[in-house]
């Protein structure tokens, strides 16, 4: 990695939603080496919000849900 690289940040921050968000995270560890930065709980089970990083990029990520939120994203 490159001395500009570490001192940068992303500037795109790709948010996705997943049936099962735990097992998206712990598959997102394995397959390519993400690390688990935040993830806050929803209280049901599921995930209201994570952030991963790798290197000096990040995505978030949250179960779905079927709300009228999750409808649109259909």
């Amino acid at each position: 990695m490159t001395e500009l690289a570490k001192m940068t940040m992303a500037t795109i921050v790709p948010t996705l939603r997943y049936q099962d968000a735990h097992a998206a995270i712990d598959w997102l560890e394995r397959a390519f080496g993400f690390h688990r930065h935040f993830v806050v709980e929803d209280g049901e089970g599921g995930v209201a919000h994570a952030q991963l990083t790798f290197g000096n990029g990040m995505i978030m990520l949250s179960s779905a849900h079927d709300d009228e939120f999750g409808q649109m994203q259909r």
